[in-house]
């Protein structure tokens, strides 16, 4: 049986040019690719795919200049990062900030299914309130399994402010999900 080649083996065949390897390693990244685009592009599947594609163009234009300082896979975040930047700035928008209220309650068990249901869908919607600098970490740390580390790499920013928006995107989820929290608690009375 024919194993397939590594993501490394692909990235040099892409260098020399191989279409085969790119979409090879297409298959293989797209859809982690497309879920990120897709929550930092504020849910919008036109622009994920449109970023998912020009992340597989820049990748089929830069394979040669990958050094293996990072992962194969880091590497393709951080250029998939760079593409979700380049986007914003096309559509010329910006992205609010969510206010934190460092005193918020904790969130009450969840019991139900039906409750589960509320909740994910409150989680959905407090993350498109988070910035997409703050969105991007929550991402990659626990949607994608990266590393404090590879998200520094990836976001080309220091593991301090990794740290620092992941603290502050916790406190706002957790600011908005005693929010709903309380509204439940308040509907069921």
């Amino acid at each position: 049986m024919h194993e397939a080649p590594d993501d490394q083996t692909l990235l040099t065949r892409i260098a020399r040019g191989d279409q085969d390897a790119l979409d090879l390693l297409y298959a293989r990244h797209r859809p982690r690719l497309w879920r990120y685009a897709w929550q930092q592009m504020d849910r919008n599947s036109s622009w994920a795919e449109e970023v998912v594609q020009d992340t597989f163009l820049a990748i089929w234009t830069a394979a040669r200049g990958y050094r293996g300082d990072a992962s194969v896979a880091t590497w393709i975040f951080r250029i998939a990062h760079h593409q979700t930047q380049k986007a914003w700035r096309a559509q010329g928008r910006q992205v609010h900030e969510v206010a934190i209220d460092e005193e918020s309650a904790l969130l009450a068990p969840i019991e139900s299914h039906e409750a589960a249901v509320v909740a994910r869908l409150a989680l959905d919607e407090a993350l498109t309130q988070l910035s997409t600098k703050h969105r991007a970490v929550l991402e990659l740390l626990f949607f994608h399994g990266f590393s404090l580390d590879e998200v520094a790499l990836i976001l080309d920013i220091p593991v301090g402010t990794v740290k620092s928006r992941l603290s502050y995107a916790r406190r706002a989820l957790h600011l908005e999900m005693s929010h709903v929290a309380a509204q439940e608690d308040a509907h069921d009375a």
